[in-house]
């Protein structure tokens, strides 16, 4: 959201941000880049991830439209019944399809999409997928309304590269992603530990990051994996450094919407062995800048490494070539500008309409 709002800045646009106050911030209301942020105190969080929020003092009747990048928390939900009260021409940005394992998940997970995420896109005036997957998707999902196909947008690695500490010396394969199961990064460690020598051709793995599986990447490294590299939390110019000198990127997700890491290393040319959930395996196939493996699958992930450590040159140059050339569209200020679009044509829709 921080990269759009300054996209929108610089193109002379006021914007201002309203978010829950969590975890708590000493100042409510501050501006950042030129974004306007309000920090709404909450009264209490339910099961700990949706916090309770009041609009008192807040007037949703100020703006020209209303961009919401989620359907389900408290202060989506208020906001959207507030605003659509007052005739306010609303967007909101459908960002996943969030995968749940159990049967008392997915009954839950329908069960709000009916009650909640459903209604806020029927409320709203537009809503964004990111790719035509999710279109489909919400239009199987009954989503009413007109819905545009916009992508999330990426800002390239910056300029300035710097080894981080750890990282082996030769070729590696990469993960820089949170360590997260929802990321697949158990898959990836078992893949890895599976593999020979044969079929990893002399490449060692490297992680980055921080999450709950840290333990984890660290007990394997303990347990005596020792071409698996930990590096942590990187910096900016550490992340460069690692896209540019990877030999692959592998991201063995369970769900995704369109992770800003995929597009980075294809504007790297940095082939990429992407699971394919909500699609992205196939974005990433069809886009011609890696492989597609099947999501949760430990041989579909040791296979696809294979095949990105054992391309033969032309091959790899393919690969980056595609990955350059599809990554140009998804710069920021060209996302910034799409969305633009949908926002002018949303306030003619209210207005034809005669709401406002």
């Amino acid at each position: 959201m921080e990269l759009l709002g300054r996209e929108l800045v610089s193109k002379g646009h006021e914007v201002t941000v309203w978010c829950a106050d969590v975890p708590e911030h000493p100042e409510k209301s501050f501006s950042r880049f030129g974004i306007n942020v309000v920090r709404i105190p909450p009264s209490f969080i339910i099961s700990g991830v949706d916090p309770v929020v009041s609009l008192r003092g807040l007037d949703p009747g100020e703006f020209d439209v209303i961009h919401l990048h989620d359907t389900l928390p408290v202060l989506i939900r208020k906001v959207v019944k507030k605003a659509t009260k007052l005739g306010v021409p609303i967007v909101t940005t459908y960002h996943n399809d969030y995968v749940k394992a159990t049967y008392a998940g997915r009954a839950l997970k329908w069960i709000r999409w009916r009650l909640q995420g459903k209604n806020t896109l029927d409320l709203s005036t537009t809503t964004i997928a990111l790719r035509p997957y999710f279109k489909q998707l919400l239009r199987e999902k009954g989503a009413n309304g007109r819905i545009e196909v916009v992508p999330t947008g990426f800002e390239p690695p910056v300029e300035v590269e710097v080894s981080p500490r750890g990282v082996p010396n030769g070729p590696f394969v990469l993960y820089l992603s949170r360590l997260t199961k929802q990321k697949g990064l158990d898959i990836l460690l078992e893949a890895w530990t599976l593999m020979d020598d044969t079929r990893k051709l002399g490449h060692q793995l490297v992680i980055a990051g921080d999450g709950p599986l840290r333990t984890e990447v660290l007990k394997t490294i303990q347990s005596g994996t020792t071409d698996l590299h930990y590096v942590g939390l990187v910096e900016d110019e550490e992340k460069s450094w690692l896209l540019r000198n990877a030999s692959a990127l592998v991201l063995p997700s369970r769900f995704e919407g369109l992770p800003a890491v995929l597009l980075e290393a294809a504007w790297e040319g940095l082939p990429v062995a992407m699971s394919d959930v909500n699609g992205l395996g196939k974005f990433t196939a069809n886009g011609g800048f890696g492989l597609s493996m099947q999501p949760n699958d430990v041989k579909s992930c040791i296979d696809a490494i294979s095949q990105l450590t054992g391309a033969d040159e032309s091959t790899r140059e393919s690969w980056s070539d595609a990955g350059r050339a599809l990554a140009r569209d998804y710069l920021w200020p060209n996302v910034a500008n799409e969305i633009l679009g949908v926002y002018e044509n949303a306030i003619k829709q209210k207005f034809h309409s005669g709401v406002r």
